[in-house]
């Protein structure tokens, strides 16, 4: 099992902001090989511009995917911006550039406006991975209200 050595990190607000971190958090592994599972596949992933859905988002585009990822506006523009810029280096010569998404999905319209423009786009969606969150601790799952959900 690996360590961890990086310092603890706090953000007040959210969503958090991966550029802010120190050290910047590593989103992929220097020694993966890819294997092209997700050639010619579109992907869309919420949430996809820091943290884990970034991750996701950069081994999809490796894998032979075309990625689109929503993110919240302005909060998670430079994010965004970064994620949209790994992704146009780490996507493969078939598949179609990359799409950044701007939408709170905490709104159905939103939700389907989204679904729209990638199909509209990329004319489908073959896997989606829903990533979008916000984390609030809790001292229990006996405390979550409809309100958090």
């Amino acid at each position: 099992m690996a360590s961890n050595n990086q310092p603890p990190q706090k953000q007040d607000t959210q969503p958090g902001k991966e550029h802010v971190m120190n050290p910047i958090p590593q989103f992929t592994s220097p020694d993966y090989t890819p294997s092209n599972k997700l050639r010619g596949m579109v992907a869309l992933v919420t949430g996809g511009d820091s943290g884990i859905g970034r991750a996701v988002c950069h081994c999809f585009a490796q894998e032979g995917a075309t990625v689109a990822f929503t993110y919240v506006k302005p909060q998670e523009d430079k994010d965004a911006k970064e994620t949209l810029e790994m992704l146009r280096e780490a996507k493969t010569p078939d598949a179609k550039d990359p799409m950044a998404i701007s939408a709170d999905l905490g709104f159905d319209e939103n939700c389907k406006r989204v679904v729209d423009e990638v199909v509209n786009a990329y004319d489908r969606i073959d896997i989606l991975v829903n990533n979008a969150a916000e984390q609030y601790e809790c001292g229990s799952v006996e405390d979550i209200d409809e309100s958090r959900l």
